[in-house]
């Protein structure tokens, strides 16, 4: 008798909820019909287009630097899941300002792949793990967010989520609004009146920008091969552009064959800092893709350089207070404004101390995290500190008496106008990010940034800076000979 209790008010609870349920699932299988994607497993299209360096501005009011793509292809699987990304990116902006490698010679080649948990780059033909980054592209999560951004995988994720549905009229006119939520973001997609997906945008926690949203506007559908897709693809993260496509061809169930390498397969997760180096009595190097570098005062510590993301910071000051322990972290410094150089700066502040950076970055930075922290709160939006600034304008010098730090802003660097690199006098060393970054084989090649690196050696020999060795933030340890027979063999009029 229970048990036949309990089955009605299961029926009972069924017939209730089934006409909204049924709804929402009616829109769904309509815009599956509409767009095809109801037998669909596999998509492949390409294009060409424009796409935009994401958190790489030249300063805080341009947008990311834009690059001209004149070959552009995707790959999807939807069972496995899996997707491939392969384009061709070319020189667009002149003078090209700020970061991705640029002035570019020639095509450059970016191949990156995700299959189930699985992430790798593919590069010179090889599959390498992608590095740690400001955005979520080197995640396998987030590269199998590009299958949801298109509208065939956005109705197929809506399916497989839970989505509701709701009509609203926007600009006069009539617009459903399906969402859903999944692990990595919240997702809402607007569909017309021919249940067609015009819209799709996510939100998110991220590491510089807090809550931010990526965004994916889709038109001029076409019909290819029985399904419908938009042959205009327009995507923005943070409200930034950050790919431009015209799509020419679309390939319905291609065979789309993605397998994991066993090098990748098998590859053990590297942690994301190594062990510290000691470069001089007192300065350590914490090496990692991006790098650290800690000065040890009398009373306190400075950390050059907080790079990536909130978790490679923590790893850093973990290690530092190691090395040098029962002294506290007061300064760190900030080389320039691009995501990569500032992912982890919030981590510091959280511990109190003072950030360093130069003096046109403050309102930069203060715009950047001045948004909201919920879906992802970092240290600081849970510690309730006021970050503190300390703006360098010129040179600014550290000292205890005894250990000597000296700060140098060089303008005129097309990469970034606040440009700054550290100088120990004793130790003569000297700290820079991104002028020059060395290759692994020196002199190999030329440096795809060559007139930034010759801007910074010019200005290094301006300032007549005694210098015996130089830690990029990138790359390894190198000398200001090994610069000078760089810009000789491939600038060979810059160095008289």
């Amino acid at each position: 008798m229970k048990k036949t209790f309990a089955l009605t008010l299961t029926l009972a609870a069924v017939l209730v909820m089934s006409p909204e349920a049924q709804n929402g699932r009616a829109t769904l299988d309509a815009a599956a019909k509409a767009l095809g994607a109801v037998d669909l497993k596999t998509l492949e299209f390409s294009g060409w287009g424009y796409d935009y360096v994401f958190g790489q501005a030249y300063h805080g009011t341009s947008q990311w630097p834009r690059f001209n793509v004149p070959g552009f292809t995707m790959s999807m699987d939807f069972v496995t899941p899996a997707v491939r990304d392969d384009r061709r990116r070319a020189q667009l902006e002149s003078p090209p300002l700020g970061g991705g490698f640029q002035p570019l010679f020639g095509e450059q080649r970016q191949i990156w792949v995700a299959s189930g948990q699985y992430a790798w780059d593919v590069v010179g033909g090889n599959p390498v793990a992608p590095r740690f980054r400001d955005d979520r592209r080197p995640t396998a999560e987030g590269r199998l967010e590009q299958l949801t951004l298109t509208p065939h995988g956005f109705i197929k994720a809506a399916m497989a989520n839970n989505a509701t549905s709701k009509v609203e009229t926007i600009r006069g006119a009539r617009k459903t609004i399906v969402s859903f939520t999944t692990p990595l973001a919240r997702y809402e997609g607007t569909l017309n009146d021919q249940h067609l997906v015009e819209r799709i945008e996510g939100w998110f926690g991220h590491v510089v920008l807090g809550d931010t949203t990526i965004e994916a506007a889709f038109g001029d559908y076409r019909d290819f091969s029985g399904i419908r897709f938009p042959t205009r693809i327009v995507q923005r993260e943070g409200g930034y552009p950050l790919l431009d496509v015209t799509v020419t061809d679309v390939r319905p169930n291609a065979t789309v064959a993605i397998e994991v390498p066993a090098s990748i397969r098998t590859a053990k997760p590297q942690p994301p800092v190594g062990t510290s180096e000691r470069l001089a009595d007192g300065v350590w190097l914490i090496p990692a893709y991006a790098q650290s570098v800690a000065v040890e005062f009398r009373d306190h510590i400075v950390v050059v350089e907080a790079p990536e993301t909130e978790a490679q910071s923590i790893a850093v000051m973990e290690v530092v207070k190691k090395t040098i322990p029962g002294k506290p972290i007061r300064y760190v410094i900030n080389t320039h404004s691009h995501f990569d150089h500032i992912g982890g700066l919030r981590a510091y502040a959280a511990e109190g101390a003072t950030i360093v950076t130069h003096r046109d970055n403050i309102p930069y930075l203060q715009q950047l995290w001045a948004g909201s922290w919920t879906i992802a709160p970092d240290r600081l939006a849970k510690s309730g500190r006021t970050p503190v600034f300390e703006g360098v304008l010129g040179t600014r010098m550290m000292t205890d008496g005894s250990k000597r730090l000296v700060i140098y802003h060089y303008p005129g660097n097309m990469h970034n106008p606040g440009m700054l690199m550290v100088h120990l006098p004793k130790e003569k060393i000297l700290i820079e990010a991104d002028s020059f970054s060395p290759p692994a084989t020196p002199l190999t090649a030329p440096p795809n940034a060559l007139p930034n690196l010759i801007h910074w050696f010019e200005s290094v020999q301006r300032l007549k800076l005694d210098v015996e060795q130089v830690v990029p933030i990138h790359g390894r340890a190198t000398t200001m000979d090994e610069s000078r027979q760089i810009i000789e063999r491939f600038s060979p009029n810059q160095t008289n």
